[in-house]
């Protein structure tokens, strides 16, 4: 029995489908049964609620496909230089200052207000990566229970590091067995085992992690070539490139999500093409620590179907896909290159794919009911010929009106239902000043 109505002004089932005017969606306990016309449906389901938004752009959902929400904890950090490269970030502020330093508080204050951020652009499901290496175990249940609380779907992991040793890393390894075995019959939170990099983990611990999830059917997560710094270091240790390194011991497959994937060549490309390993582009946070730019152009002509996150950096879906859209025709000289449809892509279905909830990412019967309400109100008509411009190039935090997760409603006349944005800043102000003084944990 459908227990419920969103009635659009237009609806846009999915990035590569066509704009129907007019049209809503049935619900029926969080689950889409039917979209249609909003006359047909009303008559159809005379009984069921009404929720009246014929003055938004239906669509689904977007999926930010790698985040650290921790992140939010280091904006506006003071340091007494800027790092002279990625590797100096990594080294001089990123691991002692943030990651070693990080908490309970920290990271529960953290990512509630980082989600929170996402939801008011519109997302209904996340991929984060817990990196701190010196937490004690259990940490995982703090970002679970706040993930239920906030009425979104995720993917959550403890990143595994040898960069504190083996014992350390066999303790994240752990965590995250752990969080597993407790969210296995869980539909809306699932587990990822998460690895870092080839320059702080081991083969052995890559191996036994790949083992553990394969054992726990859980899809694994690492780091791949963010910038240079990782192709060189493996030439230097093993005698090749990342890629070819991992597939020397069988690692990918296409239980495998690896993210930011900027410096990888043709061959690189051609192989985690042929292995089915999925990936996330993180567009912004590459410009950032200095990275480079993903060859996201020539992963999309080896078959490549990449997931778009925010990386924590800039936590704005809108703002993500503007990078996605314009800096790949900047970098190609190729105005081209990466539409916004596939942009779109990417922030939807593709994204929900990459991180492993498929039937994620589209508006159709048996989909479960994650979707958002854009003001129809741009400066131009909306048209069938260009929605997905619309949507990428001039939606923002400010047109998002409704973010419903499995029909439940998060977001509605632009404010959030479930918690008080203004107290979580101040509680991440509270843990922010915490991190920049204090090296505590527990």
């Amino acid at each position: 029995m459908v227990d419920q109505l969103v009635l659009g002004g237009a609806l846009l089932p999915s990035a590569c489908s066509s704009l129907r005017t007019g049209w809503g969606v049935a619900i029926q306990r969080g689950v889409v049964c039917e979209i249609g016309l909003n006359e047909q449906l009303e008559s159809r389901y005379p009984e069921a609620a009404r929720l009246d938004a014929r003055d938004l752009l239906i669509l689904p959902g977007f999926v930010d496909s790698h985040v650290h929400t921790y992140g939010v904890l280091a904006h506006g950090m003071p340091m007494r230089a800027a790092p002279t490269g990625f590797e100096a970030f990594l080294k001089d502020v990123w691991w002692p200052q943030v990651e070693d330093r990080l908490d309970r508080q920290m990271v529960l204050a953290s990512f509630r207000l980082s989600c929170a951020r996402l939801i008011c652009s519109g997302v209904t499901s996340v991929c984060d990566v817990l990196e701190a290496p010196l937490i004690p175990e259990g940490i995982l249940d703090v970002p679970g229970r706040a993930l239920a609380d906030l009425g979104l779907r995720g993917a959550l992991s403890l990143e595994v590091s040898e960069r504190h040793g083996p014992s350390l890393a066999q303790r994240a390894l752990r965590e995250n067995v752990r969080f597993a075995r407790v969210c296995r019959a869980e539909q809306r939170v699932r587990a990822m085992v998460s690895l870092h990099t080839s320059f702080t983990c081991s083969q052995r611990i890559i191996a036994e992690a790949k083992e553990r999830a394969a054992e726990l059917g859980c899809d694994v997560h690492l780091h791949l070539s963010e910038s240079e710094l990782e192709p060189r270091l493996c030439l230097g240790r093993y005698g090749t490139r990342p890629v070819l390194w991992y597939d020397r011991f069988g690692f990918w497959d296409s239980s495998v999500l690896a993210s930011q994937v900027v410096a990888v060549n043709e061959a690189e490309i051609a192989l985690l093409s042929e292995r089915g390993v999925r990936v996330a582009h993180m567009p912004l946070s590459n410009c950032e620590v200095g990275g480079g730019i993903a060859p996201v152009p020539r992963m999309l002509e080896a078959g490549l179907r990449p997931g778009l996150g925010s990386d924590g950096y800039i936590t704005d879906m809108f703002q993500v896909m503007r990078g996605a859209f314009l800096i790949h025709k900047a970098a190609a000289e190729d105005l081209g290159v990466v539409p916004a449809s596939t942009v779109l892509a990417m922030a939807t279905g593709w994204g929900a794919s990459a991180i492993g909830f498929r039937g994620l990412g589209e508006l159709a019967p048996g989909c479960p009911a994650d979707l958002v309400g854009l003001s129809i109100g741009f400066d131009t008509p909306l048209t069938v010929d260009n929605a997905p411009e619309q949507i990428v190039l001039r939606g923002g935090t400010d047109s998002v009106e409704l973010v419903m997760s499995e029909g439940r409603v998060v977001l509605s006349g632009g404010e959030l239902t479930c918690v008080d944005i203004e107290r979580l800043r101040h509680q991440v102000r509270e843990q922010a000043a915490r991190l920049w003084r204090t090296g505590t944990h527990g």
